[in-house]
């Protein structure tokens, strides 16, 4: 009979260990020793204390800790932090193509050998950045808030670093490396740095990875497993202008050209996203691609819109210091088309209104696929001027695709 029920105590324990193993969970570090509970559920990553600890004498049987994203703007008090961060953070969205933030609630418990709660410490970490389009070097501003306590939890701990993929390093984790302790109610702010090593004529992808320890000191045995998760993917390259720079990746480029500045040449471009059904160019729904070749493609290009036989451009006598402008632009994979294929306009401002006349209509009426309009020359060369300001500001690679908007 003693037999029978020594092989039946093996049998459960079989099945005990079968079931956490399907738990992903360690036997050795399921349940402490004289206690029959297994790790809390829904309460993250837990680790139980070590027998004979000074943890387990004060009644901490586990320590647990969760970490769940939160919506930036509603959980940071330092509103100043904000202003490290443009628009997207301060909205509500989490990143434009320059700026980005990430936040995560991170909540910390304790529990005695019977799986009863005995602490709880929430702490809210917020992080704000704007990328460089001139330097392949940024910093996230860090805030962290603790923002409960309960039961036997009067302070908390916590610390955070990072790593990333791609040609990116990654300076001292924040605070140094040290710990931040933090009551109910306080807040520390800190920061992590990270700098592309990108070299030039190439670029990287990046997605930066965090890690962060938590702990309520109060009951001791030290930190529950780590918490990670994984930030927004980035990219750097060294192709645009003469340093290094980065986006955020899944944002659109854009390129904006104000009226005020650029007269004839931004009313011809949003003439032709207003009125040509075919190339209506440039527009959120149809963008325009950098060209690839540099100056000498789109130089090629330009000279088969206005120059090139059978219809060359002839400067009209009543546009002061005329010019052949085209749309789209000879920097483009969509530019290039012969201009006598394009419809021909000539923008005018009369007592201070815009109006268009067409000139010459296309053979393929409001399916052109371009425009050439006659602009003077100050406001071609600006306008030109303009757009390759943006490819460097936008980190606009070659076959990129990017929005043209005309702003007054």
């Amino acid at each position: 009979m003693k037999r029978v029920r020594h092989l039946l105590a093996a049998v459960a324990a079989l099945a005990v260990t079968a079931a956490l193993l399907a738990l992903g969970v360690s036997p050795a570090a399921a349940a402490p020793a004289g206690s029959r509970a297994t790790p809390p559920k829904g309460h993250g990553t837990c680790k139980a204390t070590t027998p004979d600890s000074q943890a387990r004498r004060r009644g901490t049987g586990w320590t647990c800790t969760k970490a769940v994203p939160v919506a930036a703007p509603a959980t940071v008090t330092a509103r100043s932090m904000l202003g490290d961060s443009d628009g997207p953070c301060a909205n509500g969205r989490n990143s434009d193509r320059h700026n980005y933030c990430w936040g995560e609630k991170f909540t910390n418990s304790a529990f005695d050998t019977n799986g009863k709660e005995i602490g709880r410490a929430v702490v809210v970490a917020v992080s704000f950045a704007r990328l460089s389009s001139s330097s392949g070097k940024w910093t996230e501003n860090i805030a962290v808030k603790a923002t409960e306590m309960t039961g036997n939890a009067k302070t908390v701990s916590m610390d955070l670093s990072a790593t990333c993929s791609g040609l990116c390093t990654v300076d001292a984790p924040a605070w140094g490396g040290a710990p931040v302790e933090l009551a109910l109610g306080d807040e520390k702010t800190g920061n992590l740095s990270f700098t592309s090593t990108v070299t030039k004529g190439n670029y990287s992808f990046i997605s930066p990875t965090y890690t962060s320890f938590g702990e309520i000191l109060d009951a001791g045995g030290g930190p529950a497993n780590p918490v990670t998760w994984n930030g927004h993917d980035l990219r750097c390259d060294a192709q645009v202008g003469s340093t290094p720079g980065c986006i955020v990746m899944g944002h659109m480029a854009n390129v904006t050209i104000r009226e005020s500045a650029y007269g004839a040449a931004a009313i011809a471009y949003g003439w032709a996203q207003s009125n040509l059904k075919g190339g209506n160019f440039g527009t959120k729904t149809k963008p325009l691609q950098r060209n690839a070749g540099g100056k000498k493609a789109a130089a090629q290009k330009r000279r088969q819109s206005c120059t090139a036989a059978p219809d060359p451009f002839k400067k009209d006598p009543s546009v002061p210091d005329d010019s052949c402008e085209e749309f789209p632009f000879a920097s483009s994979v969509q530019g290039g088309t012969n201009g006598s294929e394009c419809t021909e306009i000539i923008p005018r401002k009369t007592g201070g209104v815009w109006h268009v006349d067409v000139v010459r209509a296309s053979p393929h009426g409001d399916f052109s696929p371009c425009i050439r309009a006659h602009v003077p020359k100050p406001e071609n060369t600006g306008a030109g001027g303009e757009l390759g300001r943006a490819v460097v500001a936008d980190r606009i690679l070659e076959m990129e695709w990017y929005e043209v908007i005309i702003a007054p």
